[in-house]
């Protein structure tokens, strides 16, 4: 199952074609992208690098057995980061967590909704919080290559 155990999600691992639907200057300003799932050394983590033009993405997911959590921190190009976290499984998982942006030295909570049609398509709905209301900030839908 998805987002279970230390395996959760190799099945991520490949190139993936991906299409932002809500493209904005707070998220990705791109309309298309390409990602890239690679394993790690380790078991239960995978480095992940999302390309577009004027944007970059890097990311480390790694799976903690004791507490069944799954982490996910990420560094982008222009210094901003955010690391999110899940403890979900199943076809539809919320990671939350916090973006920190690095232009205006301020924190926002954010959350990603991911829903998975295996093995070859995903979406992921990205929201941050604003005065308490959560605001979509970006819908990727990304293909297997």
């Amino acid at each position: 199952m998805i987002g279970v155990g230390a395996h959760g999600y190799d099945w991520t691992v490949g190139t993936w074609s991906c299409v932002n639907s809500m493209p904005s200057p707070k998220a990705d300003p791109n309309t298309k992208s390409v990602l890239k799932v690679t394993k790690s050394g380790v078991a239960g983590a995978m480095l992940t690098r999302e390309s577009a033009k004027g944007f970059e993405l890097s990311s480390y997911t790694a799976y903690v057995p004791k507490t069944k959590t799954w982490w996910n921190p990420a560094a982008f190009a222009d210094g901003s980061y955010q690391i999110e976290s899940t403890t979900e499984t199943g076809k539809k998982i919320i990671w939350n967590g916090s973006y920190f942006n690095a232009a205006s030295k301020t924190t926002t909570r954010v959350r990603d909704t991911f829903t998975t049609w295996l093995p070859a398509k995903m979406t992921d709905l990205g929201e941050a919080q604003s005065t308490g209301a959560w605001k979509r900030t970006y819908f990727i839908t990304c293909t297997r290559s």
